[in-house]
C-alpha cells in the first residue's frame, strides 16, 4: 500500500536554502523533512524512506556525490529518486551526478517553476 502523503527530504548545509525550499514546497501537501548534512540525511533515510530527495552537492563531510554513491549502492535506497540542486554550474558535475544515478540536476539559483514541475512529475509516478 502506497503512502498517502508523498515525502521529500531536502539535504542542504545552508539553513537559508532549507528555509527557502520549505517555503516553496510546504503548501503543496507533501511531507517535508530537512537535513543539514549527508550524515544526518543518511540516518533519517534509514528510519523512514522518502519518496524523493532534493540534494545539494557541496556540503562538508559526506557531500552530495558521496551520498549519491551510498544511496545507489544500498539495496533499500537505490530506487529513491534524487534531484541534485547545486551551485556548481558545469557540465562535468552534472554528468557525474547523472551517471551516479541522479534523476536530474538543477542549478542554483533554482528556477522555482521548473523545480516544482520536476518534483510534481516524480511524485506523481
Amino acid at each position: 500500500m502506497a503512502k498517502e502523503k508523498k515525502s521529500i527530504l531536502v539535504v542542504d548545509d545552508s539553513e537559508t536554502n532549507l528555509v527557502l525550499m520549505e517555503a516553496l514546497l510546504a503548501d503543496k501537501g507533501w511531507e517535508l523533512s530537512k537535513a543539514t548534512s549527508g550524515k544526518t540525511a543518511l540516518g533519517m533515510i534509514s528510519k523512514s524512506k522518502p519518496d524523493l530527495i532534493l540534494l545539494d552537492l557541496l556540503m562538508p563531510g559526506i557531500d552530495g556525490n558521496e551520498m549519491l554513491d551510498r544511496l545507489k549502492a544500498g539495496e533499500q535506497t537505490a530506487d529513491i529518486p534524487v534531484i541534485v540542486i547545486s551551485a556548481v554550474h558545469n557540465s562535468e558535475a552534472r554528468i557525474t551526478c547523472l551517471e551516479k544515478g541522479a534523476l536530474d540536476y538543477l542549478t542554483k539559483p533554482v528556477n522555482i517553476n521548473e523545480m516544482l514541475k520536476k518534483v510534481e512529475k516524480v511524485l506523481e509516478e
